[in-house]
């Protein structure tokens, strides 16, 4: 059941993360016409921070779990 929850997890944060990183606009930082860098620096904090909060939701479940056994 933790994999289900951590990759449903994983999916929805990482569409949700990418989507706030858009809006921040942080092509800014970058060289001009770095779209490569760029999509790739997207992509990675993207998933990170996916990574992260999807492992928050597992723990959370086995907390929880836990607790009603």
């Amino acid at each position: 059941m933790e994999q289900i929850i951590y990759f449903m997890s994983l999916i929805f944060f990482f569409a949700f993360n990418l989507r706030i990183l858009g809006a921040l606009h942080i092509e800014n930082k970058f060289e001009k016409f770095k779209i490569w860098e760029i999509k790739a620096a997207y992509f990675l904090i993207s998933l990170g921070l996916a990574h992260m909060l999807a492992e928050i939701m597992v723990r959370f479940y086995e907390l929880l779990d836990g607790l009603f056994i």
